[in-house]
């Protein structure tokens, strides 16, 4: 058999090849816009009873965008968005950032990342991931004289959290770049607490213990969980309310144990220039159902706590102005 040379035939294998031509590749890039809601602290932010306290703050410099599969409660995928601007026509904080991320149906969950107090538990499960804060270290322990709040362990109050989700988001296959827009609110409420004073010269500092507040909040959903209450530690400041002395301050909560069967009590616990140690205690349940806690978030007790003079002090020296701002600036530790 004759053997037939291939070079003959490899021009015509050339001329029937086919053409070459560059390979278009889909980016699939997604616009993630947040637009910041702070509705839910506007009530002390804005209509705030003692304009003397520093306004709660709100950070929202880098958010933190997941993606979850919608059959299985699985991560698909993590990201950050962290370029804000003020939108021209709402006058309202927005942060946007591109991500990469395939067509197809997801859940997704946004929220602010790197909090102080505000702890972040199981983020990679859509139903178990909770927002939480830790309990008080033991050198704030020691510094109460109130150990324990009956049963209930004693948190740390939590930052504002911005929290953004959607149950079901599409992206479809596209050229260029796909807009998702979301409105993050905060999973966290802010409430004004105050009492009179009487001797308010003779305190040198002054914390408050609330209970039944709830110890963590759902972050797919933002909702509270109510299961084992906590309370919740406060630090106050000092003030004045019109011709009174106060001890008072804005303090953060992932919200209240709703019901009558769960009494709410706050205790003072206020040490003097000489020493001395007082604890005061209030049931303040019919306080959080009044018209100016409904519509204020204020809590006014209407009440004088009574600070003697201390014996070795003639005269009544040695105290401090009532005025914020006096304090001596105290470091809490968190454990983590």
């Amino acid at each position: 058999m004759k053997k037939t040379d291939l070079k003959y035939f490899l021009p015509l294998l050339l001329l029937c090849s086919c053409q070459f031509r560059p390979l278009e590749v889909m980016q699939f890039q997604t616009d993630i816009q947040v637009d910041l809601d702070i509705n839910a602290v506007l009530n002390v932010t804005c209509d705030i009873y003692n304009e003397h306290i520093p306004q709660p703050s709100i950070e929202s410099e880098v958010f933190r965008v997941l993606f979850f599969d919608t059959k299985k409660d699985k991560l698909v995928g993590d990201s950050f968005i962290y370029d804000d601007y003020i939108d021209p026509e709402t006058g309202r904080k927005v942060v946007r950032g591109n991500v990469s991320i395939m067509p197809g149906d997801y859940r997704i969950m946004i929220y602010t990342f790197g909090t102080e107090s505000t702890l972040i538990e199981n983020y990679d499960s859509w139903e178990k991931s909770e927002a939480y804060t830790s309990a008080l270290s033991e050198s704030d322990i020691k510094s109460l004289s109130l150990k324990s709040a009956g049963d209930e362990t004693i948190h740390y109050q939590p930052d504002h959290l911005l929290v953004a989700s959607n149950e079901i988001e599409t992206i479809p296959y596209h050229s260029g770049v796909y807009t998702i827009s979301a409105t993050a609110k905060s999973v966290v409420e802010s409430y004004y607490l105050q009492v009179k004073v009487k001797g308010l010269q003779y305190v040198s500092s002054a914390r408050a213990v609330l209970s039944s507040m709830a110890p963590s909040v759902k972050m797919s959903s933002r909702t509270p969980i109510y299961e084992s209450p906590v309370s919740l530690y406060i630090d106050l400041l000092k003030s004045q309310d019109g011709e009174d002395d106060v001890v008072c301050n804005v303090f953060n909560t992932f919200g209240r144990i709703p019901g009558s069967e769960n009494e709410l009590k706050v205790t003072f616990d206020i040490k003097t220039v000489d020493g001395r140690t007082l604890t005061k205690e209030y049931e303040i349940s019919d306080l959080f159902e009044s018209d100016l806690c409904k519509k204020h978030h204020w809590l006014l007790i209407d009440d004088v706590i009574e600070v003697p003079e201390p014996p070795d002090t003639p005269g009544g020296g040695g105290g401090f102005d009532p005025s914020v701002g006096d304090w001596e600036h105290e470091d809490h530790e968190i454990e983590i």
